[in-house]
Formats: C-alpha cells, sequence, structure tokens
C-alpha cells in the first residue's frame, strides 16, 4: 500500500508538471494586411529544435520560399498539441514548433 500511495504521488506530480506546459502562438504579418482580413492556410512546417527550443536544427525557413510571390501573408508559429507530445516523450531534447504561412483570401481570387 505505501509503494502504491509513492507511485500516485509521482504519477500526479508529473502530470501536474506537464500540464504546468502550454501552446503559444505568435503571428507576424507582411505587407497591407489587417489582422480582420480573411486568410487561407496555403503551407505548413516544423521547425526543428533541441534542449528545450534553445538550440535550432536545420537550415532557416525563408517565406518566399512557402509563400511564392504573394506580398501580402501572415506567418503563424505555434507549439501544438503534437509539437508538446513529441516534446513529451523525448523528455524536452527534441523540442518542434510549427510554422503555418497564410495569404489573403482575396489574393487568391485575383
Amino acid at each position: 500500500m505505501k509503494n502504491f500511495k509513492k507511485t500516485a504521488a509521482r504519477v500526479f506530480a508529473l502530470l501536474m508538471l506537464l500540464s504546468l506546459t502550454s501552446c503559444y502562438t505568435t503571428k507576424v504579418y507582411h505587407g497591407d494586411i489587417s489582422k480582420t482580413e480573411p486568410m487561407v492556410k496555403i503551407n505548413k512546417e516544423w521547425n526543428h529544435h533541441i534542449i528545450g527550443g534553445l538550440v535550432p536544427v536545420g537550415a532557416k525557413m525563408k517565406a518566399d520560399e512557402y509563400v511564392g510571390e504573394h506580398k501580402n501573408y501572415m506567418v503563424k508559429t505555434n507549439q501544438s498539441f503534437l509539437n508538446l507530445l513529441v516534446n513529451a516523450i523525448t523528455f524536452g531534447i527534441y523540442t518542434p514548433t510549427t510554422t503555418t504561412y497564410y495569404v489573403p483570401l482575396n489574393s487568391l481570387t485575383k
């Protein structure tokens, strides 16, 4: 019974620790667009980091490779549930984020 209480306490502590992590989102608007303008997702890519996100791995992403000739676009970087799950499985050694590219809806109809 004593071992069960210790194990239960450790599991509870681990769950509390994992619940302190959160998903963050950063949005950067490029060009002449507003925050209220309807946007369409055109591309998505994972960013690779190690050691809790402190050290980026791989080549830097260039927006023009993902948005093409569009001058107005939004870049959203966040840590999704799947990113957090991979982070938890690797104990923070590998910490991915997701970058998603959006263009205004009206730029696709022109």
